[in-house]
C-alpha cells in the first residue's frame, strides 16, 4: 500500500512538472498598502472572460471598504500607488496596452477620497504631441510622476517605420494634460 502511494505521488510529480500541460494561473495582481489600508489590483484572465477588465479593491483589517470594477479592452501592464496631486490621498494608476487589440496604450487614475475612489482617465495627446504616434506606449512613476514614452514613426516609402527617437512626456494631474520632458 505505502508502495502505490509513492508511485501515486510521483505520477502526480511528473505530471505536474511535465511541460505542455495546462495549469491555471492566477491573474496578475498589485498589491499595496497606505493610511492601514490594503489596496489590491486584479485583472481578469482575458483567455476565459468576455471582457478584460480589472478591480481595485481597499480593505482594512475587518471588511472590504470599496471595490471598483473597470472594463477595458486591454491588457494591464502595471499598476502603482502614488500621491500625484501631493494632497495626501493616494492614487492608484493603472497603465493599459493593447487597447482595442491595436498597439495603443493608456492609463487611468483612481484618487482615493476616504470612502470611494474618483476615476479619471489620462488625457490624450494632442497635436504635435502625436507627431510619429504608433503606440508601444511605456508607462512609469517617476519621483511621485507619471511619465509616458513611446517610440516615434516616420513616414518612408509609405510605409511606417522606427525612426529610432523616442517621445517622452509627464502627466500634469491638476492640469489633466501631457507635458513633453527631455528624459
Amino acid at each position: 500500500e505505502r508502495k502505490n502511494s509513492i508511485y501515486t505521488v510521483l505520477i502526480l510529480v511528473a505530471t505536474l512538472a511535465s511541460p505542455g500541460i495546462s495549469r491555471a494561473q492566477e491573474p496578475n495582481s498589485w498589491q499595496f498598502e497606505a493610511d492601514k489600508l490594503v489596496i489590491s489590483v486584479t485583472t481578469s484572465d482575458a483567455e476565459y472572460e468576455d471582457t478584460r477588465s480589472y478591480q481595485v479593491a481597499v480593505a482594512n483589517d475587518i471588511r472590504t471598504i470599496s471595490r471598483l470594477d473597470v472594463n477595458r479592452d486591454g491588457v494591464v501592464t502595471n499598476a502603482w500607488l502614488t500621491d500625484l496631486d501631493n494632497d495626501g490621498a493616494f492614487e492608484i494608476v493603472v497603465s493599459v496596452s493593447q487597447l482595442g487589440g491595436g498597439n495603443v496604450g493608456a492609463a487611468d487614475i483612481h484618487e482615493w477620497n476616504g470612502i470611494r475612489f474618483d476615476s479619471t482617465r489620462v488625457a490624450r495627446l494632442s497635436g504635435p504631441q502625436e507627431i510619429g504616434y504608433q503606440g508601444y506606449d511605456q508607462f512609469e512613476i517617476v519621483k511621485g510622476r507619471l511619465t509616458r514614452s513611446f517610440p516615434r514613426f516616420e513616414n518612408k516609402d509609405g510605409s511606417r517605420t522606427p525612426s529610432g527617437q523616442m517621445s517622452n512626456f509627464e502627466y500634469r494631474f491638476k492640469e489633466q494634460r501631457w507635458v513633453a520632458t527631455d528624459r
